[in-house]
């Protein structure tokens, strides 16, 4: 007598698979790094309670970064970024007399990133030299929005 084969048909176990999909979420969630992109780390000024004066318009400082890789302060001929060492000698002088006076740096929005940290970079070294000669607290230094300077008028 011949005994008949039962015929079973292949499956995979698929019990345990949703086990093993929780395991690999939980696995990617505890092993993902999620970096924050941090930006240029810089410090408010704090506001001064004793004085209120106003600061007029041509008391402050005006430094604009050109889309042609060039700079100009207070509105003088422009200068190559490459020069941008030049800024410390006609910054100082201005600003070791009267530090209160803000720096307004406008940067076009086609000019290279570079050349505002450039720029940026020079006005941070002063003001630490600054603050060692001259024990001052920190500068006022403002880099407006597109809206901002539309409306004051510094481009």
């Amino acid at each position: 007598m011949k005994l008949e084969k039962k015929k079973q048909n292949p499956e995979i176990p698929t019990a345990s698979m949703a086990d093993i999909a929780f395991l690999l979420i939980v696995f990617f969630m505890l092993t993902t790094v999620i970096s924050a992109t941090k930006g240029i780390e810089h410090q408010l000024p704090q506001q001064d309670k004793k004085t209120t004066e106003n600061i007029e318009k041509e008391d402050s400082v005006y430094i604009k970064v050109n889309a042609d890789n060039t700079f100009t302060v207070d509105k003088e001929a422009p200068a190559s970024i490459d020069a941008v060492g030049m800024l410390h000698d006609y910054l100082y002088p201005k600003l070791s007399n009267n530090w209160k006076k803000p720096i307004i740096i406008y940067v076009n929005p086609e000019a290279k990133y570079e050349s505002m940290i450039a720029v940026l970079d020079v006005v941070k070294q002063l003001e630490k030299q600054l603050q060692k000669e001259k024990n001052i607290p920190n500068l006022t230094i403002t880099i407006p929005t597109q809206a901002e300077a539309e409306t004051w008028g510094y481009q």
